[in-house]
């Protein structure tokens, strides 16, 4: 090969190189958005089941807990007062397109009709499940 055929094929290689890098970063920067777009909504989840839970609807929580036995909870929020629920440390174990697991401490404090305050903390591991644009709780682990 001529130095003057290597000075024409340097540039080109070159740029084949760049825009095959360009590609890949292209590629690792979608991935990198669409994960934080699901962690965005898991936390938009979580935001809603806990005032769900604070609303003291058992209508509201089922739209985010499709599995949840609406009656038993309508019958449990009748005796309650307030409930003030703190969910922190959010943790996303794994995540996709369409499931994800989730650890979290939920904190609830539970004023009932009759008697006194009672305040729970506890580490629970969500299953999530995305339902057309929506995340939702498929259940717990622990």
């Amino acid at each position: 090969m001529s130095a003057r055929r290597h000075l024409i094929a340097l540039p080109l290689l070159t740029a084949i190189l760049l825009v095959s890098d360009v590609g890949r970063w292209t590629a690792v920067a979608a991935g990198q958005i669409q994960a934080s777009s699901a962690e965005s909504g898991v936390r938009d989840l979580l935001r809603r089941y806990s005032m769900a839970l604070e609303s003291l609807d058992a209508a509201a929580v089922k739209k985010v807990q499709p599995s949840l036995p609406a009656e038993s909870l309508s019958k449990a929020f009748k005796d309650m007062r307030e409930l003030k629920v703190s969910i922190e440390d959010v943790r996303v174990l794994s995540i996709d397109a369409s499931m994800a697991r989730v650890s979290c401490r939920v904190t609830q404090t539970l004023t009932p009709r009759a008697g006194s305050k009672q305040t729970t903390t506890v580490t629970r591991v969500m299953r999530l499940r995305r339902d057309a644009d929506m995340w939702l709780i498929d259940g717990f682990e622990r």
